[in-house]
């Protein structure tokens, strides 16, 4: 099978379509500050972000800091609201990846979204491209999230794509692993939290710069 033979893309949303890893970032900075323990470095975040954890910011702490879960958990209950405002507001997409989109579906590719985030993504109708994705699969969707397949599968099952003719799209480690779980080819791009050395020891297909790149690997 080539990439002639794919049918259907499924996408990772932050750090491939959405140029919110930073915000994420900025994030991580904050609730440390809050907290009053010592700040950490931008890769320090993207690491702990690439492997899918579901308690990440506790990790950022000092190992002697008394009570990482109960900080956190004050400082996320009285920020939350906010941070989901400007993630759903402000969050902008990563250059010419509208483009792409549009035409991907032009061009008669079926899409998908399989994201650790949550399912409702306001920022795709800011962006005017909820309609473009025939299955959007989130946090919610799943009892298992990333490195896990199931939202792979999900979304497949969605878009009525056998995994032999799709492939995955995400910008870090967990993509690659539950793309690869799930049976179908997988592209990792550099746009996120992962730089290219992160990036080959997965050994997806292809890994590109960014999905702006895509259109050509599909000889399009």
């Amino acid at each position: 099978m080539t990439m002639k033979d794919v049918k259907g893309i499924i996408f990772d949303v932050d750090g491939t379509l959405a140029g919110s890893v930073e915000f994420f970032y900025e994030i991580a900075l904050e609730v440390l500050k809050l907290a009053k323990v010592p700040l950490v470095s931008r890769e320090k975040v993207y690491a702990m972000m690439r492997v899918g954890d579901e308690s990440p910011l506790q990790k950022l702490f000092p190992t002697d800091h008394p009570d990482p879960d109960g900080t956190v958990q004050r400082i996320t209950e009285s920020r939350m609201d906010g941070w989901l405002k400007r993630y759903h507001e402000d969050t902008e997409a990563i250059p010419g990846t509208l483009e792409v989109l549009n035409s991907l579906h032009r061009k008669g590719f079926v899409l998908g979204i399989a994201t650790s985030s949550g399912r409702a993504l306001p920022f795709l109708d800011l962006w005017g491209v909820r309609h473009l994705f025939g299955s959007i699969i989130g946090r919610e969707d799943v009892e298992n999230r990333k490195p896990h397949p199931e939202p792979v599968f999900k979304c497949l099952a969605g878009l009525g794509i056998e995994p032999k003719y799709a492939v995955y799209i995400g910008d870090s480690p967990i993509d690659i692993q539950a793309g690869k779980a799930a049976g179908v080819r997988t592209i990792g791009v550099l746009t996120g939290t992962s730089h290219n050395a992160v990036m080959v020891q997965e050994r997806p297909d292809h890994i590109l710069s960014s999905v702006s790149d895509l259109p050509s690997l599909l000889d399009l």
